[in-house]
């Protein structure tokens, strides 16, 4: 893949830094991450997970239960029956209701497109009567698997399973391990995952490291969160990232193994699926060590998160591009500010498109420029607040040639 995938959508106003994926758009657009795991220490790390080859499903009854559960559950989804589809989830945590809920809504607005079916092919028992279960995802019935995925079920004193997350007070205690260059902070559900997310996060954090130079700062912390009640900054539907503005040392992530992570083709690991956007919202953290993200203009913000992240979505902007679709930065800017609000009419299309923008002018003014003379700008244009000034100031280009100067750029890399 040429490192297009879908990463941010973000409230308004800087209200919350997070990485998320439009769930219509989920499908083409996570291939593979393009940051290499540099820091695997064993081949079982690098390779797709190899699901239930040789590891037969000993819980024969557990297993029936739970394909018995995903078949009503698709079954539910296809007619559009919300009191079916109900049925088969845990009500006894309110935000999974409610995420649940979510699911429907959008699979009965075609969000989903075809009705995918899920097959058990290893399980794993987890406490308070939860089991894990890794699936196969084929995207219609009778088609051939096609993705991977993980979701939790809760035994019934019936002998059934229903769909759920563990609730808060069932994650066990939280606590911090210390790895390398990063400080994990995780719950006790979570513990055999671990040292998968710490190599998926200094991999990433030595991205962002080696291109940001940056002050005397303590280990990033990243927050792992195996539900979405977990923590609030990760409730929203299709987030897998966020990075707590201000804080100046936290960023959330998802955990593997959950229903947030989403599925990742069959063919690769669940860390590639978490590795941009966990590299993404590092570098909103280590900007705001350099210089407070809520200065700068939005698209050098998320263009340069875009940018040390490699997740250019070449392939959109391109598109843009030959069309004479391409917009000007300022307008990128408006886009990734306002985003999801009604009241602008932007769709989830528009702003991953104004992502595009961002870092293909990110990476046009670093190119022409260099890193030294971005965070000048920064500081500049932070200071006096006049945008027009500050950039001629700084490189002795008018705004306005620059803009120009970048639609030709665009057009001859694509050209």
């Amino acid at each position: 893949m040429d490192g297009d995938v879908q990463v941010p959508l973000r409230e308004s106003r800087f209200t919350r830094r997070c990485a998320l994926i439009a769930a219509g758009l989920a499908t083409p657009c996570v291939a593979a991450a393009s940051l290499p795991l540099a820091l695997a220490s064993s081949d079982s790390q690098q390779k797709p997970r190899e699901f239930g080859l040789d590891e037969p499903l000993a819980d024969e009854r557990t297993t029936f239960a739970i394909q018995t559960c995903l078949d009503a559950r698709s079954d539910a989804l296809m007619r559009g029956d919300r009191q079916a589809f109900v049925a088969t989830i845990d009500q006894r945590n309110p935000t999974w209701r409610r995420i649940q809920g979510d699911v429907f809504d959008l699979s009965s607005r075609g969000g989903w497109g075809p009705t995918a079916t899920f097959s058990p092919v290893r399980l794993q028992e987890k406490p308070h009567g939860y089991v894990k279960a890794f699936l196969e995802v084929s995207p219609s019935r009778g088609a051939p698997p096609a993705e991977c995925t993980t979701w939790v079920f809760s035994r019934q004193a019936d002998g059934t399973v229903l769909h759920a997350e563990p609730t808060n007070d069932e994650l066990g205690m939280r606590q911090t391990t210390s790895f390398g260059t990063v400080v994990l902070s995780h719950y006790d559900w979570d513990a055999d995952i671990i040292d998968r997310v710490a190599i998926v996060a200094q991999s990433a954090w030595t991205r962002v490291s080696s291109i940001i130079d940056l002050p005397e700062v303590n280990r990033p912390i990243i927050s792992l969160n195996p539900t979405y009640g977990a923590h609030s900054g990760l409730r929203g539907f299709s987030t897998w990232a966020a990075y707590l503005p201000g804080s100046r040392s936290t960023v959330l992530l998802r955990s593997l193994e959950s229903f947030g992570a989403g599925p990742v083709p069959i063919t690769e690991t669940e860390e590639s699926r978490l590795l941009i956007p966990l590299a993404h919202e590092l570098t909103h953290l280590a900007n705001d060590c350099v210089l407070s993200i809520v200065k700068i203009p939005h698209w050098m913000s998320e263009g340069l998160a875009e940018y040390i992240a490699d997740n250019f979505r070449t392939r959109e902007f391109s598109s843009a591009v030959a069309s004479n679709r391409q917009w000007s930065l300022d307008k990128a800017s408006e886009i990734i500010e306002w985003g999801s609000d009604v009241s602008r009419g932007y769709t989830a299309n528009d702003v991953s498109l104004a992502y595009a923008h961002a870092s293909h002018g990110t990476r046009y003014f670093i190119e022409r420029f260099g890193i030294a003379r971005f965070w000048e700008l920064a500081r500049e244009f932070a200071s006096s607040r006049r945008w027009s000034e500050s950039f001629f100031t700084v490189t002795n280009v008018s705004w306005s040639d620059f803009g120009a100067d970048w639609f030709r750029w665009s057009k001859g890399i694509f050209a």
